[in-house]
């Protein structure tokens, strides 16, 4: 499988949104359980940082399809975020993907409920809804595609995580995937056996559990406050 990663470029160099590594945890999560990924947007064109910074941008954006050829998603229900025992009914998404390098945030941000909810008004949501546009026009799919993001996070404190998903919600996203809900399944999931990894990524979160590193899945993989 060819591999493209989620780097938005313009006239003045390559401002990355989405870092090679995020793209790889987020592929082999996916093809872990059971899923295509590809990337839609092999270059995306922004008019210039200005534009970029206020939001609006298109973002990297891909086609998840289920491995097995199914086409018809089943309704998520109130599954918003969504963890790996939840994609048993998922067959075809679009994802955009935001990553840490999107303008705007830090961990400052991230950790602060209130300037993570403006981050996510004032970026996520005008960037998602333009990497959405000619998306249909692209993809001939007999099937509606569920509509999703890849975030760093949510709050963790009300009311900022639910008013941050009532503004994704509000902008059309019906599910989203959070890159440490990905980082911890993949730390569950590969084995400390040698010669079992499917690739470096694998490989290296192996070394990481053989050296103690990083703790099994009841650990805390990052702060509480993340």
């Amino acid at each position: 499988m060819s591999r493209s990663y989620g780097i938005v470029s313009n006239s003045s160099g390559p401002v990355s949104v989405m870092t090679l590594l995020e793209e790889l945890v987020a592929r082999e999560y996916l093809e872990r359980n059971g899923f295509f990924l590809k990337l839609l947007y092999p270059e995306i064109a922004v008019q210039s940082k200005k534009t970029k910074a206020k939001g609006g941008g298109a973002h990297p954006t891909y086609l998840i399809q289920r491995q097995t050829g199914r086409s018809q998603n089943e309704p998520l229900g109130d599954r918003f975020q969504l963890f790996s025992s939840d994609l048993g009914g998922l067959a075809m998404a679009i994802l955009v993907a935001f990553g840490w390098s999107t303008p705007g945030l830090s961990q400052q941000v991230f950790q602060s409920g209130a300037r993570y909810r403006s981050w996510v008004r004032n970026q996520v949501v005008p960037s998602f809804q333009s990497s959405l546009q000619g998306v249909g026009k692209q993809e001939n799919s007999p099937s509606s595609p569920a509509k999703m993001v890849l975030l760093p996070g949510l709050p963790v404190s009300e009311p900022y995580r639910q008013e941050c998903i009532d503004l994704l919600k509000d902008s059309g996203v019906e599910a989203m995937f959070s890159i440490r809900t990905l980082l911890e399944s993949l730390v569950g999931q590969i084995p400390l056996s040698p010669g079992i990894a499917t690739s470096t990524l694998s490989e290296m979160i192996r070394l990481l559990k053989v050296y103690e590193l990083i703790r099994p899945p009841q650990m805390d993989l990052f702060d509480d406050d993340f």
